[in-house]
């Protein structure tokens, strides 16, 4: 028996209802999404060779995979049962099947056998079917054994189970002899297991650590065409790129992901026009590798230096904003690093699609396509193996939630950049301009809600309190912004609603706002001292003094006056695009351009001195 107590008949009987429950629209989104992630794969990509099971009563449907394995030009084989043995036949269309055991359609008579060659079975993927699974891949079957035989005669095949997620189960029964599936795909992501993840990353860092060896020689004309050609691809391969969007776009819909996280996610002409742009203007900037810092003499004629290098290579997790894929591509690539990402599985086409465009336009190019590679596994035990790659990995940077941020900063072993959440404060001194602070507040607030930079809280004086809400409140009103405020707040706006203790330090990446009132600039001082996330804040005034003591006293990355938050970004600050924006103090801290993704070593000139 399985964990949850079921026999393989139960688990059968269970799995069959389960099945029968999901409506039309359920197992057609279901298999969209499933077909996405098969057709992403690293595996699918390589594969001459697709071998699929043909669906039957309410499987997850294949159909659609084989469709486009043969658009992608790759031979697709299904099987046919003879008697108590299994073998797998090409097939180009619907029209070469038949019924056959069971029921279920199966190659016609007469169609060619697949290859009994090991060199196209090395560059093949195998999906198959079952009844039920859990997370370590153990799989309940159909009771026939045809899978299991025709494995255990072909071991060095590449294999997929596809799956609903009712079909997975915390454990099901199993033998030590049992043929585990290397990958399992649901409808929510893709898993592998442990062994053959590891193995995986490990050569991802290995071909990352040569392609970072053969960065560190090149010129920076060489780095800069590679930026140019990447922005060119980007620009021209759109439509292709946006197609890719659309799938993560309408998973995200059908998910019900929160507005702010989509709007996080989703591309347009211009954001992918601006990611373009970012690695232009990243080739436009001075290249620090190879900078030297300073140069002395010391008394025994030793003369040292210190000059710039690049990181070597570096890892970056991150979720659902799939320009962080380009952006972090220009800025590690024009500093001489390599990269590794590991997107989110909501962003996982758009990523796949931006990375290949860039990969393959380094290698027109002449330069290493494995400058950047992604992670094309959607498994959480990514995460944890990427945080255990010393050796192979110089620094890990993650960007996302507190919860991501702080489950690397906690348990990674390789050193760790870290990125904060953005609970960002707007003050409205009594000198304040209000009609400039209402202006600033709009756009700070609602100019993009997803982003860790928008503002999120608002202190305003006592005594300009009044007759700022009378002009804002209406104007927030209107971009369906809800207002959590204090008493004095809720007094003044009739909607806003009572803040409480968490409000106060919430990063809330949606259309509210929390409010408070202030009797001078040291309360709202130690205010934001107490419940930011040392990220952006920004006060408005008329009185020097006032800005002096909040840009002095203030603990963030960047401090701002008279000027919205939104401006913390790499592309604002002239570094053509950001890696994330540090709030942490060692290293680097605010947007990190170029010269955060260098270290320094020392250079030392002699002429024969020994040490007494």
């Amino acid at each position: 028996m399985g964990q949850d107590g079921l026999t393989k008949k139960e688990i059968r009987r269970t799995v069959r209802e389960r099945r029968k429950a999901l409506t039309e629209e359920m197992e057609a989104s279901g298999s969209k999404q499933i077909c996405s992630f098969v057709c992403a794969l690293p595996e699918y990509r390589e594969a001459e060779v697709i071998y699929c099971y043909v669906d039957y009563n309410h499987e997850v449907r294949t159909w659609p995979i084989m469709e486009q394995a043969v658009r992608d030009g790759k031979q697709v084989a299904v099987p046919r049962v003879d008697g108590e043995t299994m073998e797998f036949y090409l097939i180009q269309g619907q029209e070469d099947l038949e019924s056959g055991y069971s029921g279920i359609l199966e190659p016609k008579q007469g169609l060619p056998a697949v290859s009994d060659g090991t060199d196209a079975r090395k560059r093949a993927l195998f999906l198959m079917p079952g009844v039920a699974f859990d997370r370590n891949h153990h799989r309940v079957g159909y009771g026939g054994g045809f899978y299991d035989r025709y494995l255990e005669a072909h071991p060095e095949l590449v294999t997929a189970a596809l799956a609903y997620e009712c079909q997975i189960f915390a454990t099901v029964p199993f033998e030590k002899f049992d043929i585990l599936p290397q990958i399992l795909i649901t409808e929510t992501g893709v898993s592998r297991r442990t062994k053959g993840l590891a193995d995986e990353l490990k050569q991802m860092g290995e071909r990352a650590r040569k392609a970072s060896v053969v960065l560190g020689t090149l010129g920076v004309s060489e780095k800069n065409r590679g930026l140019l050609a990447a922005a060119e691809a980007l620009k021209a391969n759109a439509e292709q790129i946006l197609k890719a969007n659309e799938a993560d776009m309408e998973a995200g819909r059908e998910r019900g992901m929160h507005e702010g996280l989509l709007d996080r996610l989703c591309l347009t002409k211009e954001r992918i026009a601006s990611m373009a742009e970012g690695l232009t203007q990243v080739a436009s900037l001075d290249d620090p590798v190879g900078e030297v810092l300073s140069m002395k003499k010391r008394p025994n004629g030793l003369v040292i230096g210190e000059k710039r290098v690049p990181l070597g290579v570096i890892g970056i997790i991150y979720e659902s904003r799939p320009n962080v894929t380009a952006d972090a591509f220009g800025l590690c690539f024009k500093a001489g690093n390599a990269v590794i990402l590991k997107g989110g599985s909501d962003a996982l086409q758009s990523n796949l699609a931006i990375a290949s465009v860039i990969r393959e336009a380094l290698t027109k190019c002449g330069l290493p396509g494995d400058s950047l590679q992604l992670v094309a596994s959607t498994d959480r035990e990514t995460a944890r193996l990427l945080m255990r790659m010393n050796g192979l990995l110089d620094v890990l940077i993650p960007r996302g939630g507190a919860g991501l941020i702080r489950t690397v900063v906690e348990n990674s072993t390789v050193p760790v950049i870290e990125t904060g959440t953005g609970n960002c404060h707007i003050f409205v001194d009594e000198s304040a301009d209000l009609s400039m602070a209402a202006d600033i507040i709009i756009n700070a607030k609602t100019q993009r809600i997803g982003v860790c930079n928008a503002c999120e809280s608002v202190l305003i004086h006592k005594n300009i309190s009044k007759e700022l809400w009378d002009m804002l409140a209406g104007r927030l009103s209107e971009s369906h912004v809800e207002i959590r405020g204090d008493e004095m707040v809720c007094s003044l706006v009739p909607e806003a609603v009572k803040a409480s203790e968490e409000d106060w330090g919430k990063e809330y990446l949606d259309y509210i706002l929390s409010a408070k009132t202030v009797d001078s600039v040291e309360e709202a001082i130690a205010h934001i001292n107490r419940y930011n996330t040392k990220h952006s804040e920004a006060i408005i005034t008329k009185s020097y003094g006032n800005a002096q003591k909040f840009l002095d006293e203030v603990d963030a990355a960047a401090v701002y006056v008279n000027a919205s938050t939104r401006f913390t970004d790499g592309f604002e600050f002239g570094f053509g695009a950001e890696i994330g924006i540090s709030t942490q103090k060692l290293h680097a801290r605010g947007p990190m351009g170029l010269t955060a993704l260098t270290t320094t070593k020392y250079i030392i000139y002699g002429n024969g001195q020994v040490r007494p």
